[in-house]
């Protein structure tokens, strides 16, 4: 099985081994579904077997595993523009651990070093001080702002637009 790996943490395809139970309630979490655009709340272990089965080994998106204990997620969605745009999420019990910084450095040094891509898009709802955070860390440039809608929240926000240039 395909995965990447950071000094901590290990990102492995979502398959059918994932206990759905388990990614269902991390995900269905109001402290993290509320800053994800693409996840309903509540999030049942149905959404969790969709999104699973949905995956493919083409995809660039990941479930995040800190001694094989699965702790969050990451990965890339292909864009209109032939573009990337980075999503991730940490489940509650593991924030402040530097676990989504981690986890997404893996999955752009694999983007980096294995495709032809030369950025990758990101954002943030306004407020989320935590992913503003990250984003930083990992060297994305804000580029704007836009309204974006969010399923979990069932309305549009306001968010902050950012940018990494790969081929720096």
């Amino acid at each position: 099985m395909f995965q990447i790996t950071t000094k901590r943490l290990a990102l492995k395809r979502p398959d059918s081994s994932i206990d759905k139970a388990l990614f269902a309630s991390l995900v269905g979490d109001w402290d993290i579904a509320k800053w994800l655009s693409d996840v309903p709340y509540p999030y049942t272990q149905k959404h969790a077997e969709k999104f699973i089965k949905r995956s493919s080994p083409d995809d660039l998106r990941f479930s995040v595993f800190y001694d094989e204990i699965l702790v969050g997620g990451a990965g890339v969605s292909f864009e209109d523009n032939n573009e990337l745009d980075l999503g991730y999420w940490i489940a509650k019990d593991y924030w402040g651990y530097g676990f989504a910084t981690e986890a997404c450095i893996g999955l752009i040094e694999y983007i980096k070093n294995e495709t032809d891509f030369e950025t990758i898009t990101a954002c943030y709802v306004k407020g989320n001080k935590a992913s503003a955070n990250v984003l930083k860390k990992l060297g994305f440039i804000e580029i704007g702002e836009c309204e974006e809608y969010f399923l979990s929240r069932k309305k549009t926000m306001s968010c902050v637009d950012l940018i990494l240039n790969l081929k720096q």
